[in-house]
């Protein structure tokens, strides 16, 4: 990738390196909690309270952070092999499509994720488990890791672009 000289898109890509950094370490800690649960429950027949609940938080973590970082290095899912003996004009008009399709969608989840988190903090919701966590901090990710994900799509489609007119 050659060297960034907008400012706007360096920062975004250097948030979206970021959140790829955070994805990878709430799997990391997702597994050793549930490591940890394991032992507790299966070799000390200890009570656990806790784990399932924040293990699955640092999960929906790690996907919506994961997003903006996988795009960014073009690792989502292709289908390369049928895509790429379509004729380069229709290849091109193609990427953008569904690049455009897939930002719009981003956009719509950003939003609707703005709005579950503005309930959460109005209604101070708590989740129903023992550890009530406030709903508002792993309700937070989705538009934050959306949002992100929505910035990046508007560098690929502006790349295509560019490539397309050089």
């Amino acid at each position: 990738m050659p060297p960034v000289n907008n400012t706007a898109q360096r920062i975004i890509d250097g948030l979206s390196e970021l959140s790829g950094y955070l994805s990878g370490f709430a799997i990391l800690a997702a597994t050793l909690i549930i490591v940890e649960q394991v032992v507790l429950r299966y070799v000390w027949n200890a009570a656990t309270i806790w784990q399932v609940e924040i293990a699955v938080y640092l999960l929906i973590a790690a996907t919506f952070l994961g997003a903006p970082y996988g795009l960014k290095h073009n690792a989502h899912i292709n289908i390369d092999m049928a895509i790429y003996k379509l004729p380069s004009r229709f290849r091109y008009r193609l990427d953008i499509a569904t690049a455009s399709i897939a930002m719009l969608f981003c956009i719509i989840l950003s939003w609707r994720g703005c709005i579950m988190w503005w309930e959460a903090w109005k209604g101070d919701w708590l989740s129903s488990s023992l550890l009530s966590t406030p709903l508002i901090y792993p309700y937070a990710i989705i538009p934050v890791g959306m949002i992100l994900t929505s910035l990046q799509y508007v560098i690929k489609i502006s790349e295509l672009v560019r490539k397309r007119h050089t």
